[in-house]
């Protein structure tokens, strides 16, 4: 199945990428997404994507799919299945001063 990945600046300033088009096999997850992304592109991203621990999305990683919003949070608890056609907005928010 093809999914539409569209990054946000913080991605985008690591990739020189907008926006990416992939082929997942059917049934696949957000976590096999981001686990693809990251075989792809390797250590560019996987700071914006995983934590310290083995297989924890970062809790500042915001994913959106198509009209649905997920955090890192609700990730690590839930598994969310993709679908043909899915359009997925990967947003990074960092917080400090």
């Amino acid at each position: 199945m093809k999914i539409e990945v569209e990054f946000s600046p913080a991605f985008q300033s690591r990739l020189s990428l907008e926006r990416e088009i992939l082929t997942l096999e059917e049934g696949s997850t957000v976590k096999d997404l981001l686990d693809r992304l990251a075989q792809e592109h390797g250590g560019k991203i996987i700071p914006l994507l995983f934590g310290s621990e083995e297989n924890e999305i970062l809790s500042g990683l915001v994913v959106m799919i198509n009209d649905r919003t997920f955090t890192g949070n609700a990730l690590n608890q839930k598994e969310i299945r993709l679908g043909e056609g899915d359009r997925v907005n990967l947003l990074y928010f960092m917080s400090g001063g």
